[in-house]
């Protein structure tokens, strides 16, 4: 598999899926029943820690915390996967010369160093052959190469092992929301989707036209950004921004502004602006990728937008986007395809775990 930084293929049935983000550790399992998927369990577990806790303080008790879930929620998988992302993670599409498997598997690094801005000694790198193509009459193949710095693979396979779990899969969070979605909806996309995870820290970015990845970015405009702006505008502390973030939303019509002057909500109006100049800002950044995508020469545009994260529940934030983008815009529910089993879950935490979910299912779809 693309996304596979480890060297062995393990044959169990399930695995645990963990996404470790920067606030909070997202969990996913299925169980698999006559060829049906079943939800075992599910966690959203917020860190309490201090921010400036030191690093191995954090994986140490990032480890505890996951120990415990499974402990209490009698959880007895062995295998975990689990996803990275950030500044740390480079994808690339890129045409290498034709060669064997086993010719470019000894001779990947050399391939891939022009294409990636680390020490490829300082990375794990792997590849996937998209499609074999004739470029000025010689033989080329289409590839994604996928480096992530050693020191964060790392840290997840640490957190992983101290949580008691045998780590066998390293995805990247844009592939696992791919994974999900193509569970979720598996009827054949005609144009392409854009996916944005909108997390605490980063928002990932891909778009695929049917099936195929094209775009894979990662934005540090995300849940943090909004806080600050919030802070910036009604002068209050980044805890009392959270919380307003999550019970204001974006004004956008003349009746909510309107409305919102009438009550004298001083609040709500400081957190839309705040909110929406954000907004703006990703939309301005999306865009980029959007003309990027479209600069290759392709003949479909975008479709629709996929929401995921933490902050996929923003108020208004659909409305938002569409109206921007001038194409739908969807929150994905990754347990829909269960028929009412997630119906346990809070809405306003379905959406943050489509990583972890996508992870889960990696087992079923991809290993067997």
């Amino acid at each position: 598999m693309l996304s596979n930084l480890l060297s062995s293929v393990f044959p169990q049935k399930q695995i645990i899926g963990i996404d470790i983000g920067s606030s909070s550790v997202k969990i996913a399992c299925f169980l698999e029943e006559k060829k049906k998927l079943f939800l075992k369990e599910w966690g959203h577990i917020p860190f309490n820690f201090k921010p400036d806790t030191p690093p191995d303080e954090r994986k140490a008790l990032i480890s505890r915390e996951i120990k415990n879930f499974l402990k209490k929620r009698q959880i007895q998988f062995r295998y975990a996967a689990t996803a990275v992302s950030g500044n740390s993670v480079i994808v690339r599409y890129v045409k290498l010369p034709k060669l064997a498997k086993k010719q470019l598997d000894l001779t990947i690094a050399v391939e891939a160093e022009p294409f990636i801005p680390f020490d490829i000694k300082d990375v794990n790198l792997t590849y996937h052959i998209l499609s074999d193509i004739m470029e000025e009459g010689q033989p080329k193949m289409e590839t994604v190469l996928v480096a992530a710095k050693k020191e964060l693979v790392k840290d997840k396979l640490e957190i992983l092992s101290e949580a008691g779990l045998e780590p066998v899969l390293i995805d990247v969070d844009s592939f696992a929301l791919e994974n999900i979605y193509s569970y979720v909806h598996p009827e054949a996309e005609s144009s392409a989707v854009l996916f944005l995870n909108i997390g605490h820290r980063v928002t990932n970015l891909s778009i695929v036209f049917q099936g195929v990845t094209k775009v894979v970015r990662d934005i540090f405009i995300a849940g943090v950004t909004f806080d600050k702006a919030i802070n910036k505008i009604l002068k209050s502390d980044l805890a009392q921004a959270e919380a307003l973030k999550k019970s204001k939303a974006v004004l956008l019509t003349t009746e909510e502004k309107e409305a919102a002057i009438e009550q004298y909500d001083r609040e709500g109006i400081g957190v839309s602006k705040a909110i929406t100049g954000v907004l703006k800002d990703l939309h301005n950044e999306v865009s980029r990728s959007i003309d990027f995508y479209l600069s290759q020469g392709v003949e479909h545009s975008i479709s629709k937008i996929i929401l995921t994260g933490g902050m996929a529940n923003l108020g208004n934030i659909t409305k938002f986007l569409s109206n921007e983008f001038k194409v739908p815009v969807e929150i994905l529910n990754p347990f829909s395809f269960l028929n009412g089993a997630e119906k346990n879950i809070p809405k306003d935490v379905l959406p943050s775990l489509a990583v972890a979910a996508g992870l889960a299912i990696r087992k079923m779809r991809d290993w067997e």
